[in-house]
């Protein structure tokens, strides 16, 4: 399928409303027409497929995200020589397309003990060293902007490459990998206390943060999940 074709849909695509919450919830979307499927949900945007056109991915931004896109489009274009991430089509008024992405992300790997390899890890540096490369500043890394693709992975949402900083949050992820992973290496883990992890980094990453003392407090818990 070209370029032609994906633009045929434009209006269909663009037909799509995406609202935003308040805080950090998951958008909400109004009707969907029936050839279109949403195969992904976050804070700022939702993502498509066409029935006919499986490969390309639309993603839709709510209204008030409008920079979120113009960051994606940016970053995007620099990424275009890198093979770790998607391959950026063009963009709408409130969409871009790119390739889709199949495969489970990080989180879902924990879910559902699916094990994760120091290759994987291995891989996201050697991406977050090409985006560097590029010229943009790799950050908001987590285990759902992962995707595992049998020996490969790919990085996907990159709107906050084009910011400045550093969140650390890959490299708070890479330690909790080094310290606390084999504790749970191929098992299960329960998305309520994954979930319940995540919102406490959020409450506490800033004040101080330090990933030993707060694994501890964690390791208890993660003792009983196993159970």
């Amino acid at each position: 399928m070209n370029e032609f074709h994906w633009k045929e849909i434009v209006l269909l695509i663009e037909a799509i409303e995406v609202r935003a919450g308040e805080g950090n919830v998951p958008v909400e979307i109004g009707s969907v027409p029936e050839e279109l499927q949403c195969v992904g949900i976050g804070t700022d945007a939702a993502v498509f497929v066409h029935s006919f056109s499986p490969s390309y991915a639309f993603k839709v931004y709510a209204e008030g995200k409008e920079q979120k896109k113009v960051n994606e489009v940016r970053a995007y274009e620099k990424l275009a020589d890198s093979s770790y991430f998607p391959v950026f089509y063009g963009a709408g008024s409130k969409f871009i397309v790119i390739s889709f992405e199949s495969g489970m992300n990080l989180y879902d790997c924990l879910v559902t003990g699916t094990y994760i390899s120091p290759e994987v890890i291995e891989q996201v540096d050697k991406a977050i060293e090409e985006a560097r490369v590029a010229g943009l500043n790799p950050r908001d890394i987590h285990l759902k902007n992962i995707i595992l693709q049998e020996d490969s992975i790919k990085l996907i949402d990159v709107s906050e490459y084009v910011k400045p900083g550093n969140d650390q949050r890959w490299e708070h992820l890479k330690e909790a990998y080094r310290l606390y992973y084999p504790l749970i290496a191929s098992k299960p883990v329960s998305p309520k206390f994954l979930d319940f992890v995540k919102e406490q980094y959020n409450k506490y990453k800033h004040h101080n943060f330090s990933l030993g003392r707060f694994g501890r407090l964690f390791t208890a818990l993660l003792e009983k999940e196993k159970k």
